[in-house]
């Protein structure tokens, strides 16, 4: 059984590490908080556990323990200095990234250094709805003109505050998802928009409800230039959430100008995980071309999966990623062809969505327990 090394042990990480183990891998974790490492034996009851600082393990694991992957569910600030060295020491790397610009700074790195493949943004905005427009885009099976992508980790039971919201995931990352300028694709042309812009109402048909939709940051990772690349014209992200929280967010982003300090606050108090009542996960995406169009919507419960609880937030986040993980530790991307019009072409080391095999990644996810 061979080994691969996830990075983070926390709430994503530990999901990761038990979907790993799942997929047939040997797992070995790293965390420097020893309580998290604690925490994983009750969901993989055999792991390697070293507590330690990331980077300072990384070496002698490199030498101990030859990882076929390393999959970093650390804050993207520090995903930056363990892509480098696992590029340097030719192992292979994905990431949850969410960071336009670090994921960006790694795929340049890539571009120039790697010898094995690599992966940024693999989670579930960026990740899995990326993934999913990639295959609505070879389905409609003409020039696609327009895409659109949606997002929504919801409370499944409503809240008894306003925002009428529940954090299930880093509050850093949601506070820079909504405070950072998003990139757009508007017909044709590429341009930025502030987040929490473009709000909308969007029918979601698996609840039978009327939610609201407005960009933020990230989710559409490099997705955006992509599709220009290929003539599309319309391309965005946006994050779907109950009616009435954009309008109290941008309130106090915007107007009472909190700082990130004050609205951590907001989210870890005011709108703290309460486990008695669930999340869920929407995942929305729509592609057309002239006349033809292709939709998605999944849906996704908290619950129990083999006896392990788990957040919809950690499945639609951390099994993504342990999907396309598991292939590329499999050797699956290494130096390979894919034929293009006729003649073959070698992969590229630095891996985008499209070049994703959506069969392989839905029959991964469908072993985790995720039928969609």
């Amino acid at each position: 059984m061979n080994n691969v090394l996830v990075m983070g042990a926390g709430r994503m990480g530990s999901a990761i590490a038990w979907a790993m183990s799942e997929l047939g891998w040997k797992v070995s974790a790293v965390d420097t908080n020893s309580q998290a490492l604690h925490n994983l034996t009750n969901i993989v009851p055999e792991f390697d556990a070293h507590f330690s600082n990331h980077t300072d393990a990384l070496e002698k694991i490199f030498r101990e323990k030859s990882p076929e992957i390393v999959i970093s569910s650390l804050p993207y600030h520090q995903n930056a200095q363990v892509a480098r060295q696992c590029i340097s020491a030719g192992v292979r790397y994905c990431d949850l990234g969410g960071r336009v610009d670090v994921s960006q700074e790694i795929n340049n790195h890539g571009k120039q250094k790697a010898r094995k493949p690599i992966m940024t943004d693999l989670g579930l905005a960026p990740g899995w709805v990326n993934i999913l427009s990639e295959r609505g885009c070879q389905s409609i099976h003409r020039k696609v003109d327009n895409v659109q992508m949606m997002v929504g980790g919801l409370p499944t039971m409503p809240m008894n505050h306003p925002l009428d919201y529940m954090v299930t995931w880093s509050v850093d990352g949601l506070i820079n998802e909504y405070k950072d300028d998003c990139e757009v694709l508007n017909n044709g042309e590429l341009k930025k928009v502030a987040g929490m812009e473009g709000l909308q109402e969007v029918y979601i048909e698996s609840l039978d409800k009327t939610l609201e939709a407005f960009y933020t940051s990230g989710g559409a990772s490099h997705t955006i230039k992509d599709m220009m690349s290929r003539g599309v014209k319309n391309c965005n992200y946006k994050t779907l959430r109950y009616k009435g929280h954009q309008q109290i967010i941008k309130f106090l982003i915007r107007d009472s100008k909190l700082t990130n300090e004050c609205l951590s606050q907001v989210f870890l108090n005011g709108c703290r995980n309460e486990a008695d009542k669930g999340d869920m996960v929407i995942v929305k995406a729509r592609v057309s071309g002239g006349d033809v169009s292709w939709d998605k919507e999944i849906l996704i419960h908290s619950g129990q999966h083999k006896e392990i609880e788990f957040s919809a937030m950690q499945k639609a986040t951390a099994f993504p990623i342990s999907s396309v993980a598991s292939l590329m530790a499999e050797g699956y991307f290494d130096n390979r062809e894919i034929e293009h019009r006729g003649y073959k072409e070698k992969l590229p080391v630095v891996l985008s969505y499209k070049d994703v095999p959506f069969e392989k990644f839905d029959q991964n996810l469908k072993l985790l327990g995720l039928e969609v």
